[in-house]
């Protein structure tokens, strides 16, 4: 098969914006056709951390893009396939010469694809150019250095692209149509009104209100669950979804610290922006914690068991359910009993070599009935 002209693709993963993207800006710079394409891939939005929830946003977060990218005559391909599979009818029908992204800090799923991807792209030939994720840094050795570094990438030039000067690659309508896919759900495709919408200006649109005048009661209302939707950011999905980044949002905090009324809510602000990266890059160190205790220590522990219909009890107040099994007390891990002191309901349980541990207080009634525990126990 004679392939067609030489290309190269833009793929867009969690960075769902056109400021400060460095894929996009050292793609114009090989002064080839660029491809855009976003992949729903099935895989994915069907493992167990994923929800329609997310798939809306990001839907949302493309509509957006694809809004702005009108005036530059070209649109995202938006296929509902597995990447490889796109990739590989992308290269039968073009000579794509390289593919540029960001890295993802995903799962492990996104990891498997990842490294099979990369094994299929240098069997072709085909350089694949990933630029750092915000202040995630992939193989880091040591993070004793971590927060200069972090503190560095916020500080360095935006990367900004000049979209008027890039060359932009439309596929054919019937080749499109022959590899993108089913249709998305109406579920993925209709907003939701309870929910925040994705976009890149939405995202700026939080931001900016939050530094104008929502941060002053920051530090007070962060706790609070009804005060924080006012109080805090609210950029949380949009830095999960890349529709800004977080260059962008400290640098953006840091024109308005010097006049800021209270500067004491913006440094707080700011710490949790570190704090954000910090446990990202931890993840990204010790990706075994997707399915492994952070801890070592608990992985001895024996998770003791909710009574049986414990929470329909709870809730209605009905104490016909509420004593154990007969035998439940005797085993290792089960409740053993409840009793009342200084007002405070308190359950008993049992677990090898801990007995009279103090567990969840919320899950026993006034007539001292055990309704279940959380593990949130301390000894």
């Amino acid at each position: 098969m004679i392939k067609e002209q030489e290309i190269v693709v833009v793929w867009f993963k969690r960075d769902l914006r056109l400021i400060d993207h460095a894929p996009l800006l050292y793609a114009q710079q090989k002064n080839l056709p660029q491809l855009l394409v976003y992949c729903f891939e099935p895989s994915i939005m069907q493992y167990d951390d994923s929800d329609v929830r997310h798939w809306r946003f990001v839907y949302e977060s493309i509509k957006d893009l694809q809004q702005q990218l009108l005036k530059h005559n070209t649109q995202i391909a938006i296929f509902h396939q597995e990447a490889r599979y796109v990739f590989e009818n992308l290269f039968l029908k073009y000579n794509v010469k390289a593919v540029f992204s960001h890295e993802e800090v995903g799962n492990h799923l996104t990891y498997k694809r990842d490294m099979e991807l990369k094994k299929y792209f240098e069997f072709h030939k085909i350089a694949w150019i990933e630029f750092q994720h915000n202040g995630v840094i992939r193989k880091l050795k040591s993070r004793k250095n971590w927060a200069a570094l972090w503190k560095q990438k916020m500080l360095a030039s935006p990367e900004m692209v000049n979209l008027h000067d890039s060359r932009f690659l439309q596929l054919e309508a019937s080749f499109f149509e022959s590899i993108k896919g089913p249709n998305l759900p109406t579920e993925i495709t209709t907003h939701h009104p309870n929910f925040q919408q994705g976009g890149e200006g939405f995202a700026w649109k939080y931001l900016e209100s939050f530094l104008k005048n929502r941060y002053q009661q920051y530090s007070l209302h962060i706790s609070k669950p009804l005060l924080s939707r006012t109080g805090c950011s609210r950029i949380s999905p949009y830095l999960a979804y890349g529709n800004i980044s977080m260059r962008m949002v400290y640098q953006q905090t840091m024109q308005y610290y010097p006049e800021a009324i209270n500067k004491r809510a913006l440094s707080n602000f700011i710490s949790r922006l570190h704090w954000h990266c910090h446990f990202m890059q931890k993840f990204e160190d010790e990706c075994r914690i997707e399915f492994e205790n952070i801890n070592r220590a608990y992985d001895v522990i024996v998770k003791t068991k909710i009574l049986p219909n414990a929470a329909i009890s709870y809730e209605t107040s009905n104490t016909e359910y509420l004593q154990p099994p007969s035998g439940w007390c005797d085993v290792p891990g089960y409740i053993t009993g409840c009793s009342s002191s200084n007002n405070n309901n308190i359950c008993y349980y049992s677990q090898p070599g801990i007995t009279g541990v103090t567990g969840a207080v919320n899950f026993c009634n006034s007539q001292s009935n055990c309704l279940g525990y959380t593990n949130s126990s301390t000894w």
